[in-house]
């Protein structure tokens, strides 16, 4: 079921883009009211390397739980799994996926999946964007007074905004996002 028909008339709507990874999972977290879209946090969480892969997905839910807490986003953008070259790096990607979808679940949030290329999209003009480039253009889109210092922070706001400027939510967004 698309959660697009509640969010419709939400305002503010708040959105909180995650970029799941087992060692860092990036998030961010927007608001938006009318056109006008607020930054509201972001960053990472990234739980000791040493750990065993168990531990370190317990310690993202840990981490990630308190977050939706304090913000109560109303809809989770998270990045759709894609596969990899290695294999084990699909499976932690995966595991990773779950742990966010099992926050949002225990939150009654809905989640959207997007690919990276349609996030990198959406906030550059170009599915194939290097990592600075869509770290510049989440900066503008949000007027950021720096970029954030982590690429998992500025892919989980391109997530975030990804769905902002998705038509299914507000068709005015295809012109807001051309005007940026």
């Amino acid at each position: 079921m698309s959660p697009f028909n509640d969010l419709l008339q939400t305002e503010p709507l708040i959105v909180c883009g995650i970029d799941p990874g087992t060692r860092s999972m990036g998030y961010g977290v927007i608001g938006r009211r009318g056109r006008q879209f607020i930054h509201i946090d972001h960053g990472a969480f990234r739980p000791p390397t040493s750990s065993e892969i168990p531990e370190r997905l317990l310690r993202l839910h840990r981490d990630l739980s308190p977050l939706l807490d304090h913000h109560k986003p109303h809809v989770i953008s998270l990045e759709e799994a894609f596969v990899h070259k290695n294999v084990q790096s699909a499976f932690r990607l995966g595991e990773a996926r779950a742990v966010a979808m099992l926050a949002a679940a225990e939150h009654n949030t809905p989640v959207v999946h997007y690919p990276t290329a349609v996030a990198k999209k959406s906030v550059t003009g170009h599915g194939t964007a290097g990592k600075e480039v869509v770290q510049a253009m989440v900066t503008r889109h949000l007027n950021l007074p720096a970029p954030p210092e982590l690429h998992d922070a500025s892919d989980a706001l391109a997530l975030a905004l990804c769905l902002l400027f998705d038509p299914r939510l507000d068709p005015r967004m295809l012109d807001a996002s051309e005007d940026a």
